[in-house]
């Protein structure tokens, strides 16, 4: 029974606290006291014809954490290279388990190989945008902007195979970093959440009637509680849900 009831307790805990609100996520890190908080956001909404309008944006290009939201890299780069199977990437990306996506990356070349291949597809990768350190994000020098975010997850809306890999992301009610959150847009929302211990991030597609809506969302730096950030995340999310349904 005791056994029992610890088992009970640790899914009672991971449910309520979600994968990534852990030591290994909100591990403490002297970072330059100078730094303040800063947030940086993309919506844009994409058409059924692949036409691409912006809804908002603030602060695009400015590097800042990315937290988990560098999975997304990660695992589009080895879904494409079909390095890894759909049961991995899914477990992946929805649980964010860190050793696996840098095992992953590690396994493609390292973060020197992904910033070639991205570079090759396109995206803007500079220093100025993008700076990888690992493959999970849980490396605090790792750097992206929300602009060079965009253009990642519109060119896997783009691809043939965004319904598949949409699939691999966290969902709102299914088992998973956004289980608990967000649920009236469960069935529409596919996206990577990020966390560190001052640092709050989302990032994926959430689907609408008039088209899907690709967005980023990087706070960093914080001063008021990772659990507080989330919040004002998911506002902005649903704010902009609405934007596009009732204009």
């Amino acid at each position: 029974m005791k056994y029992f009831f610890f088992i009970l307790l640790f899914i009672s805990n991971t449910y309520a606290h979600g994968y990534e609100d852990t030591a290994e996520f909100l591990a403490e890190v002297s970072e330059a006291p100078e730094q303040s908080e800063t947030w940086s956001q993309v919506f844009e909404l994409v058409n059924s014809e692949g036409v691409s309008n912006a809804l908002s944006s603030s602060q695009p290009n400015v590097l800042l954490k990315p937290a988990s939201t560098m999975k997304i890299f990660t695992g589009w780069w080895a879904f494409t290279q079909s390095y890894r199977t759909d049961t991995f990437l899914s477990e992946m990306l929805k649980k964010s388990v860190n050793q696996m996506a840098d095992d992953t990356a590690q396994g493609l070349g390292g973060v020197l190989a992904m910033e070639d291949f991205y570079r090759d597809q396109g995206l803007s990768i500079s220093d100025e945008t993008f700076q990888a350190a690992d493959g999970s994000g849980l490396s605090y020098s790792n750097k992206t902007s929300c602009q060079v975010q965009i253009e990642l997850l519109k060119l896997i809306k783009r691809s043939k195979d965004y319904d598949r890999f949409k699939k691999l992301m966290a969902r709102p009610g299914e088992v998973g970093t956004l289980q608990n959150r967000l649920l009236g847009l469960k069935g529409r929302l596919f996206a990577k959440t990020g966390t560190l211990n001052r640092t709050a991030s989302l990032s994926g597609f959430l689907e609408t009637s008039k088209g899907v809506i690709v967005f980023c969302v990087l706070s960093d730096y914080l001063a008021i509680p990772v659990t507080q950030a989330r919040l004002k995340i998911d506002e902005l999310l649903k704010k902009h849900d609405q934007l596009v349904l009732n204009p």
